[in-house]
């Protein structure tokens, strides 16, 4: 049975369909050097523009996969750009935000787009034919897959989309939220005077008592859905620590930080 394939976006995102013509012209470049096993990917692959006029913080996708018997798998996922808000993208590896008139490569679980880059990037490829292993196990037999933008928050804070049970508003939220608490706690003990190592003696603490309980078997994770932001976000403040000296950390934060909350609204 032939497998069918339809996609759908937002407004102000469009998709394009991996059975378009034009599709690996498009995905090519922006898979970069491994663009030819990173194509092996479709039809879980698609192109994604921005064609409104704000920049884009975040938006999920969800891929539907329906069986002759009716059974239907349902997978989602999202890309998101927290550290455009919260100003620290001075030590971000991912761009700040998706622009008007960008366009974006997105695969099922996992950053397809400019995949490896870096001077360690050749190490990751060796797990690059996993994904496609595992997304012909997903599409065997299969006889519809629907591949949609569920949601997307653009960077004045409007949502767009269903955002089905509010999955994007919060998870976003809770992952702007955890770098939001890092550096407002790295900023206050600067400001009543402590030195860089003591203000960010709460993270070093923090990032040892993680690595504690995960050696011992807990799965922070599953504890806490939180928890996993909370981690991601003391590792990016870190990132100042290895990436500038002392004496500049202060004034860098306090120039391109932002503190203020980020209200998400519907359209």
């Amino acid at each position: 049975m032939a497998l069918t394939i339809h996609v759908s976006g937002l407004d102000g995102l469009a998709i394009t369909s991996p059975v378009s013509p034009e599709f690996d012209e498009l995905a090519r470049p922006l898979i970069g050097r491994v663009a030819d096993i990173g194509l092996q990917l479709k039809p879980m692959l698609v192109v994604v523009t921005n064609e409104s006029a704000e920049t884009v913080m975040s938006f999920s996708k969800t891929w539907h996969v329906t069986y002759p018997d009716g059974k239907v798998s349902e997978y989602r996922d999202h890309t998101s750009f927290p550290h455009a808000v919260c100003g620290d993208v001075l030590v971000s590896d991912h761009p700040p935000g998706m622009a008007p008139g960008v366009r974006r490569v997105e695969a099922k679980g996992l950053v397809i787009q400019g995949w490896g880059e870096g001077p360690d990037g050749e190490y990751y490829d060796q797990f690059l034919p996993q994904f496609v292993t595992e997304k012909d196990q997903i599409l065997r037999n299969a006889s519809e897959l629907r591949i949609e933008l569920n949601a997307a928050i653009f960077s004045d804070g409007t949502l767009v989309g269903p955002d089905d049970g509010s999955w994007l508003s919060e998870l976003f939220s809770s992952s702007v939220r955890a770098k939001q608490d890092w550096y407002r706690t790295i900023l206050t003990a600067l400001d009543r005077g402590a030195s860089v190592l003591e203000a960010f003696r709460p993270l070093d603490q923090f990032v040892e008592e993680t690595r504690t309980r995960m050696r011992s078997g807990h799965h922070v994770a599953q504890e806490n859905p939180n928890a996993i932001w909370v981690q991601q976000a003391a590792a990016d403040a870190m990132r100042w620590r290895r990436r500038y000296a002392d004496d500049a950390i202060p004034q860098l934060l306090r120039e391109a930080i932002h503190l203020e909350p980020f209200l998400i609204q519907r359209s």
